[in-house]
């Protein structure tokens, strides 16, 4: 019993000893074999998916035959290759070049060409899909269309008025192919304005009209812009009083009489511009210079933007004076001042000077209460020459009695 229990350890042993070899060939194996497959196999295998197809040869296609490629740009393909997985790992889709080839064709219309595939070296093409892309071809055509704005719906007050509708381009370029260029006759933008009441800018999409005024839907055709603004101006007429204004308020309906001819114009603008506006005035009278009952004919200029459609673009504007008269009056004493003490000499003896007053008050004002001043303002300068002067009264009549005219004094400066 004890002897065999011995030799069946030692074969025990024994088999536990032979066994470990062999695990360790095989797990050998087995790494080999990941590394062959890994790097050595030849019939790994890779999908390409979406690789765009490229065309060739389009330009020998207008050159020979005046054909032009209207689709197949960038058609997708699926690509699957085979080759050591080493290599083919290693490729992108940059590596894997699809085109068709358009020298073929020598008519217009759709074409189903076969792609063609460079795939990388070392590697072989096992298929694509799809195997072919419809390429279509035909004349390409060119032509400018005018541009349409249309309203399809507003509303707005009856007091105001759309003006002339303006697109910021009054023309666009299409093109594609020649029966379709052929039928196209203008380009419109549909616009929904809904409430208006002021100018506004609006943008819209072109849509291509034919002679019947169909809209022409291609997928081939091109338009030179896609999209337009439209300026839309809002009008309201409004009638408004015709005024004049005076530049230093002597004038007054105390004593004279402005009357302007017309009254009332008719204006129109944008809304905004005539917003709580019931008069414009046209003329600025000056009274120093009206020395007696007149009429004078002006321009009736108005804001920017506002344009007068009453026909009439002149005012007549008459002044007539009442309770009032003219008085000329000598004044003798007239004050300059020198402030370059230039030398100089006076010629004439008074200065006479001319007053519109209210009647009651003209024997009030007297000479010694006028002040007419004057300044030598000159230098380098000899000779006789005209001083400008002012003439003031006293406070007293400051509101009601005023000179009429421009006046000067003579006086000879010398050396």
């Amino acid at each position: 019993m004890k002897n065999n229990g011995t030799g069946e350890t030692i074969r025990h042993r024994l088999h536990v000893t032979d066994l470990i070899p062999r695990i360790l060939c095989i797990f050998v194996a087995i790494i080999i074999w990941l590394y062959v497959m890994a790097n050595d196999s030849p019939d790994y295998e890779r999908t390409f998916s979406g690789i765009s197809v490229g065309v060739e040869n389009s330009a020998l296609l207008m050159s020979e035959s005046d054909l032009s490629v209207i689709s197949g740009y960038g058609s997708l393909v699926d690509i699957t290759i085979t080759g050591k997985r080493s290599d083919v790992v290693s490729f992108s889709l940059e590596d894997v070049v699809a085109s068709v080839d358009v020298s073929s064709v020598s008519e217009s219309g759709k074409h189903q060409l076969p792609v063609s595939v460079a795939t990388p070296e070392g590697c072989v093409l096992k298929s694509i899909r799809p195997s072919t892309i419809e390429v279509y071809v035909d004349e390409l055509s060119t032509k400018t269309i005018p541009v349409k704005v249309n309203i399809t719906s507003v509303q707005y007050d009856q007091s105001i008025s759309l003006g002339a509708l303006t697109p910021d381009v009054s023309a666009v370029t299409i093109s594609g192919p020649v029966s379709v260029i052929a039928a196209a006759k203008e380009a419109v933008v549909d616009l929904d304005l809904g409430t208006v009441t002021t100018s506004l800018n609006a943008r819209g999409e072109l849509k291509i009209l034919n002679e019947d005024g169909a809209e022409i839907v291609n997928p081939y055709l091109v338009i030179s812009q896609s999209s337009v603004g439209v300026s839309i101006p809002v009008y309201l007429e409004k009638e408004v009083n015709i005024e004049v204004d005076t530049k230093y308020g002597y004038l007054s309906s105390d004593n004279s009489v402005i009357t302007v001819t017309p009254k009332k114009i008719t204006v129109r603008a944008d809304p905004r511009l005539l917003e709580g506006v019931t008069a414009f005035k046209v003329a600025t009278l000056d009274e120093t210079k009206i020395g007696d009952d007149t009429t004078q004919i002006v321009m009736i200029h108005l804001p920017e933007g506002v344009e007068n459609v009453s026909g009439s673009d002149t005012a007549s504007i008459s002044v007539r004076h009442r309770g009032t008269v003219k008085k000329s009056i000598a004044i003798n004493n007239v004050s300059l001042k020198n402030p370059n003490g230039l030398s100089y000499t006076v010629i004439g003896d008074s200065v006479n000077v001319t007053f519109r007053s209210p009647t009651v008050l003209a024997e009030n004002l007297i000479p010694d209460e006028v002040t007419v001043t004057g300044e030598l303002n000159y230098n380098g300068i000899t000779g006789i020459v005209q001083v400008p002067l002012t003439v003031s009264v006293p406070a007293k009549f400051a509101n009601s009695i005023y000179p009429i005219g421009d006046y000067t004094l003579t006086v000879n400066i010398g050396q």
